[in-house]
C-alpha cells in the first residue's frame, strides 16, 4: 500500500474544504430564507386601531392603501377617498 503524496493531500484537502463551504452556504441560505422580514408598522393601520372603527371599514381602508401600494390609484385619490370613507362612518 502506497501512502498519499503531497499533491494527493493538497486535492483531497481542498475537496473536502469545497463540499464543507457548499454545505455551510446551503445551509445559512435556508436559515436566511426561514426568518421572515419584520413586518412594517403603517401609520394608518395604528390611527385605524386608535379610532376604533368597525372592521368593515378597516377592511376597506386596507384594500384602499393595497391599491395605492400598487399603482392602482394616485396618492391624491387614496386621501380622497380615505377622507370620503372616514366622513361616511
Amino acid at each position: 500500500m502506497q501512502t498519499m503524496g503531497w499533491v494527493q493531500w493538497l486535492t483531497w484537502g481542498t475537496g473536502v474544504l469545497v463540499f464543507a463551504v457548499v454545505i455551510g452556504l446551503v445551509i445559512r441560505g435556508v436559515l436566511r430564507a426561514a426568518r421572515r422580514a419584520p413586518e412594517q408598522p403603517s401609520a394608518a393601520a395604528r390611527l385605524a386601531r386608535e379610532a376604533n372603527l368597525p372592521p368593515a371599514v378597516q377592511a376597506q381602508l386596507a384594500a384602499l392603501n393595497q391599491r395605492k401600494d400598487n399603482g392602482e390609484i394616485s396618492e391624491t385619490e387614496y386621501e380622497q377617498q380615505r377622507a370620503a370613507l372616514l366622513r361616511a362612518y
